[in-house]
């Protein structure tokens, strides 16, 4: 990637980030005309400033699954997309269906692009200490920690997906200042070296930000906490527990909670559980996941476009003789009245058949209003092909989301994360009791759920732990990941097909629940799949930049 020093470029570019950050604060803003604009506007006053770095945060927006309406989960075991040919947001069933679907040349995957956002980045930290030298210091030390922790988080995506990045933090051209052709032709550093580079950033980021409070008007804004969250989070990728302990120790000293009900987590934004939300906010700045998501029978112009798996469904417990247990299919009584009794995780994140839904009961027996259909490959129709459909993120209340859209909030960051990756570090440190006593500061939530009993070995202690993951973050944009980050993605993908549950139902009322395969073709996941490659116009275009092993 060769980065532009034209200035026209770059003054168009902070002219669409001026235009997000309008949207973002519905505030007036005056701007010259196009042809006539100069940076000066940007660097005018700590007003101006404040907007130009509003605008960076459509960096979250834009990777906010209900916003983009591509959901990673789709691409694990736990969600299943029912259509797959309509454009590149439902492109999952091409990814785990299509033998060697990603490639250096399609995108499929790629983070890559994230260079056109951190270029913007670069420029604003290149140009603050002298442009806002009239400024408060102290409020320009806060508005270069959310820009260098943004810049972080965009980094932190494409290590995840493509191990080392052609780091660069200057912006080539401005002022004439760098050598264009030195930063153009780069190497790729390794990945070690790149996790270290975004855990060191975040660290510096959380210490300029450290008592850094905003008001009601600028809740979702950076914050230490998040800086501290999302280090936990990329320590974990770098096998570096002892940084995921102390990050996570920071957070857990600045008051969030796990909030008692789960369900308030994802319907209530003052809970204390959130460290890192997206915000929207109807009509200016919304999204359509209800429209592609909501029940069939809802009418949802396109409703139905991804439904929860049996594999995950079957993980949310039911209560037997006023105990929760594993749910079993084999189980008479279980299967006698498989959605009642489970755990309070289910009913937030699931809906079944029966389930209350708008005024109405869902209907996803066959030939009921939410349907049941048979996944096939080559259909685009709305269809229900597992029995389910997620609930999470959707407003049930909403009846104007065709038109209008969505504004429910998406969930960054949040402490439930935060102590689970510190369980995880502990226990891959050799402290398995600490790792089962921060897993259960999270299962046992209102007292609801028993704990996990302590003691038992580390690979005991990992299938519990992806086990409560899975039911706790679903549809959060985790599983995928962590798959891949274990290196199970091979054993629970690859050859392996999704499972859901086609219900029937009899001429006296009652219903018949069998289990059913939901893909038409075994799943792929090769090795070289544990690395996105990186794409081949950096490679034609940099020299320096060598392809990942395996592709």
């Amino acid at each position: 990637m060769k980065n532009s020093g034209n200035k026209l470029y770059d003054m168009k570019n902070i002219i669409y980030l001026f235009f997000a950050a309008f949207i973002l604060t519905s505030c007036e803003l005056e701007v010259e005309p196009t042809d006539k604009y100069s940076d000066v506007v940007a660097w005018k006053d700590e007003e101006y400033l404040d907007l130009y770095v509003k605008g960076f945060y459509a960096a979250l927006r834009d990777n906010a699954e209900i916003y983009t309406d591509k959901f990673f989960d789709g691409c694990s075991d736990i969600l299943k997309y029912c259509i797959s040919n309509l454009n590149d947001k439902t492109d999952q069933n091409k990814i785990l269906l299509s033998k060697n679907y990603i490639t250096p040349s399609n995108g499929a995957l790629s983070t890559w692009g994230n260079y056109d956002r951190i270029k913007l980045e670069n420029e604003f930290l290149y140009d603050v200490d002298v442009k806002a030298a009239h400024m408060d210091p102290e409020f320009v030390k806060i508005r270069k920690a959310e820009v260098r922790f943004l810049r972080a988080y965009l980094y932190y995506k494409m290590i995840r997906n493509h191990g080392g990045i052609i780091l660069r933090l200057h912006n080539t051209g401005v002022d004439g200042g760098l050598d264009n052709d030195k930063d153009a032709v780069k190497a790729r550093i390794s990945e070690e070296e790149s996790w270290d580079f975004v855990i060191k950033e975040l660290e510096e980021v959380a210490a300029d930000l450290t008592g850094q409070t905003w008001d009601a008007d600028n809740y979702g804004r950076i914050t230490a906490g998040a800086a501290y969250a999302l280090i936990t989070r990329c320590a974990l990728y770098a096998k570096k527990y002892d940084k995921v302990i102390s990050a996570g120790q920071e957070v857990e000293k600045l008051g969030y909670i796990i909030e008692p009900k789960y369900e308030d987590v994802f319907k209530n934004l003052a809970n204390r559980e959130i460290i890192l939300p997206v915000t929207f906010k109807v009509p200016t700045y919304v999204h359509f996941h209800d429209r592609y998501f909501r029940p069939i029978g809802d009418k949802a112009s396109r409703g139905g476009w991804a439904c929860p798996t049996e594999e995950l469904v079957s993980l949310f417990q039911i209560k037997e003789n006023g105990v929760y247990v594993d749910f079993d299919w084999n189980n008479p009584v279980h299967k006698a009245n498989p959605y009642v009794g489970r755990e309070p995780r289910f009913y937030t994140s699931i809906l079944y058949n029966g389930a209350p839904w708008n005024g109405r009961e869902i209907e996803t027996f066959v030939g009921g209003k939410d349907g049941y259909t048979d996944f096939d490959f080559s259909s685009n129709n709305s269809a229900c092909v597992t029995g389910y459909f997620m609930k999470k993120f959707l407003q049930e209340k909403n009846t104007t989301y065709d038109e209008t859209g969505s504004d429910s909030y998406w969930v960054e960051l949040r402490y439930a994360e935060v102590l689970m990756n510190m369980a995880e570090a502990y226990a891959q440190s050799g402290d398995v009791q600490t790792g089962y006593e921060y897993l259960n500061k999270v299962r046992t939530r209102g007292n609801e759920l028993s704990g996990y009993s302590v003691g038992s070995n580390l690979q005991i202690f990992m299938n519990c732990l992806e086990k409560e993951k899975m039911v706790e973050f679903a549809f959060e944009g985790l599983r995928y990941w962590d798959l891949r980050r274990w290196r199970r993605a091979v054993a629970v993908i690859d050859g392996q097909r999704a499972h859901g549950i086609k219900i029937t139902k009899n001429s006296d009322n009652s219903l018949t629940y069998t289990k059913v395969v939901c893909d038409d073709d075994d799943r792929y996941f090769p090795e070289k799949y544990y690395y996105i490659p990186i794409p081949t116009s950096e490679i034609n275009n940099n020299s320096a930049c060598i392809q990942t092993e395996l592709w």
